[in-house]
């Protein structure tokens, strides 16, 4: 005698398609590189060390603050999120590199 079981699937359905990557810069030396921060943890801190040492290793990296950007993560959020493509495109931003505190 055989027993028969029911198997339920653990995973959910997706709830967002999945998307192209966008190409990856061969090198950032000479790439404009905009810090994005949720102004949570030590952004401020952490930020001009790594903009130092980027800086050091890669000379004609430039670097746009996330004072530009505006809090990913404040009261205004959606809204500095909504125009991030457009701030990105109007700055001439290569890539980023996005700081948050959890």
């Amino acid at each position: 005698m055989s027993a028969e079981y029911e198997v339920v699937w653990p995973s959910s359905p997706k709830g967002i398609e999945t998307r192209r990557l966008a190409p990856r810069l061969d090198s950032i030396d000479g790439a404009r590189i905009g810090f994005l921060w949720d102004y949570l943890f030590r952004g401020d801190e952490l930020f001009p060390v790594l903009e130092a040492e980027l800086t050091a290793r890669f000379p004609n990296v430039e670097i746009v603050g996330f004072e530009v950007f505006g809090n990913t993560h404040g009261g205004d959020e959606a809204e500095v999120i909504d125009r991030m493509p457009d701030t990105l495109r109007t700055r001439g931003v290569d890539a980023v590199v996005s700081g948050m505190g959890c």
